[in-house]
């Protein structure tokens, strides 16, 4: 995992576009001022930024330079949740993370595939419920049950890969019943 300082990294760009350096001192100044008055400064900070908000854009109506990604670059989700992170309460960074292991399993379901085109290039006769012979030794009497024989088939031996979290998103995305059909 990236250090804090640079995931807050799109945070101070955004936080720099849209202050000055007068709001900034007035920033280090706060913990200065009297406890009684730093309340009614705060908030004469929180307006400051909101008028040069309102100016910087009207003099800038278009995309904000570096504020978004290309339209040919694939966005990172994973680092994306990372960030999110910094800033979400325990709830909201389960959900975080949850979001991550999804995208995981898609992926590794994507490698999956990818590789049963490969072994299916490679071994043109092969199909994804093509057995191997009973010679292949495997430590896993599910992958057996279904075809009975002693025969192990391609998706049974990518599919005991998978960690259980991996395994119920595969079933639970309907991905084990769509390959089965074909």
């Amino acid at each position: 995992m990236a250090p804090k300082n640079e995931e807050a990294t799109n945070v101070m760009a955004f936080d720099a576009l849209y202050t000055t350096n007068q709001i900034q001192k007035f920033k280090v100044l706060l913990p200065y001022i009297e406890p009684s008055m730093q309340k009614h400064m705060a908030v004469y900070i929180k307006y400051m930024e909101l008028q040069y908000t309102l100016s910087y854009v009207q003099r800038h109506p278009l995309q904000i330079c570096g504020c978004s990604i290309s339209s040919d670059e694939k966005p990172d989700l994973r680092s994306l949740c990372r960030q999110l992170c910094l800033y979400s309460s325990p709830e909201e960074i389960r959900q975080l993370e949850q979001f991550q292991n999804m995208l995981q399993t898609m992926e590794t379901m994507q490698e999956m595939t990818q590789t049963m085109s490969a072994l299916q290039e490679i071994f043109p006769d092969l199909s994804a419920g093509a057995s191997f012979g009973g010679d292949m030794p495997s430590s896993d009497s599910d992958a057996e049950e279904d075809t009975g024989n002693g025969q192990f088939s391609m998706m049974d031996m990518l599919m005991n890969m998978l960690t259980p979290e991996q395994k119920t998103m595969y079933e639970m995305f309907g991905l084990q019943n769509a390959d089965k059909k074909d």
